[in-house]
């Protein structure tokens, strides 16, 4: 690795994926498959890398959100069936999926419809997924809806309805994930009573798949979990192993005097002499920044106001740090758009250019940003991995 030409980039241990696979493997019942789920840049870990080690180690089935997603593995040398997890909406775009042999959902009648033109007009053929919405208020067929789309992919002998599968709402509820799992079933044995059958039937997520084992029926879509990380508020025995770690250099230092007001509107002064790091980070990273969704009750609402209490009042617990030389330093005033100002005490010895280690939000990361795939001492930049190398490197390395 050579990570001296950038200020900014991402470590990634795929030693670390590779023990998180097989944690996950452990608990998932044979024959149940797993469908890898790396949507959004494998949740900021860069999906042409973790794909890469994934399939290199005989995963066979990933999971993206858009169309884009699938088509950058298919051109980093991804052959594993590749699933998309929302519809497409013009005919192009179905047509570009099927000569890649990308996987659809079909979420309504006119899915269907556009699937069913671009195999009838073209010859190719398709293999989709029905979503059944049984709660989350996205996108999906009811009990009805998915009885209409069988009927008319039943005329197509070109689209193969290879699988069925919905997406849990509130997955810590146990009672409202079993509505939500009765409730899918049912269509299943509705459309089943009627001549339609599924490969492949799928319902359980991370979070699923750690709270509900009897709802892995015989797919599960896992993401968090490669990532070492734990769905919020849930917690497990699987000995996860987080492999990402975002980087950056010091572009500046310079000394501060007691009583100095630091960035925009002067929200903070040193509460004494100290050293002023700016590294070329900011919110438009993640660092820093809250996701705006509404809480999730009164609990969850006092949490998010007294943290932003503490923040501001100073205590450091509550303020975004950084890591440098493996010691933590706050990050004071105004986080800007792609710079921040860390506090260091006097006599520490720093100099421009030391490495800081930094906690960002992983899935607002550009996937511009440099993204390094470590095993044991060796790097590789992600642009020059493809599974077939992994595979070699990694079956190698795991043997020796």
């Amino acid at each position: 690795m050579n990570c001296d030409q950038s200020d900014q980039w991402v470590e990634v241990d795929a030693q670390a994926i590779l023990s998180n696979l097989q944690e996950v493997r452990s608990a998932i019942e044979e024959p149940v498959r797993l469908i890898a789920v790396v949507k959004a840049n494998a949740y900021g870990h860069g999906a042409a890398g973790t794909a890469s080690i994934l399939e290199s180690q005989g995963v066979d089935f990933f999971a993206v959100t858009y169309l884009q997603e699938a088509l950058r593995l298919r051109r980093i040398g991804i052959k594993s069936d590749i699933m998309l997890l929302s519809p497409l909406t013009r005919k192009e775009q179905v047509l570009e999926a099927a000569e890649q042999g990308i996987i659809l959902t079909l979420a309504s009648e006119y899915d269907a419809r556009l699937a069913q033109q671009v195999s009838r007009d073209t010859g190719l053929s398709l293999s989709v997924h029905l979503k059944i919405e049984t709660g989350l208020g996205r996108f999906g067929l009811d009990s009805q809806e998915a009885h209409a789309v069988c009927r008319l992919l039943a005329e197509s002998k070109l689209v193969k309805m290879q699988g069925i599968y919905t997406h849990m709402a509130h997955a810590v509820s146990a009672r409202r994930s079993q509505e939500q799992y009765d409730l899918f079933t049912g269509v299943i044995d509705y459309l089943q009573v009627r001549g339609y059958h599924f490969p492949m039937q799928h319902c359980a997520n991370s979070s699923v798949l750690l709270l509900y084992p009897h709802m892995q029926m015989n797919a599960v879509r896992i993401g968090t979990l490669l990532t070492g990380q734990y769905p919020v508020g849930i917690s497990g025995e699987l000995r996860l192993k987080d492999p990402f770690k975002f980087k950056c250099r010091i572009i500046s230092l310079k000394s501060g005097r007691k009583g100095e007001a630091l960035g925009y509107y002067s929200t903070y002064r040193l509460k004494g002499n100290a050293q002023i790091a700016v590294i070329p980070v900011g919110f438009i990273n993640g660092l820093a920044l809250e996701v705006g969704n509404p809480p999730a009750g009164l609990v969850d609402l006092l949490k998010i106001v007294l943290k932003i209490i503490l923040a501001y009042i100073g205590f450091n617990r509550f303020a975004p740090t950084v890591s440098i030389k493996g010691e933590s330093y706050p990050v004071r005033g105004k986080v800007f758009m792609q710079m921040a100002l860390i506090e260091i005490p006097e006599g520490i010895n720093l100099a421009i250019g030391d490495e800081a280690e930094v906690g960002v939000r992983k899935t607002l990361l550009a996937e511009s940003i440099p993204r390094f795939f470590k095993y044991r001492d060796q790097f590789m930049k992600e642009e020059e991995l493809d599974p077939t190398r992994m595979k070699s490197i990694m079956g190698r390395r795991m043997n020796a």
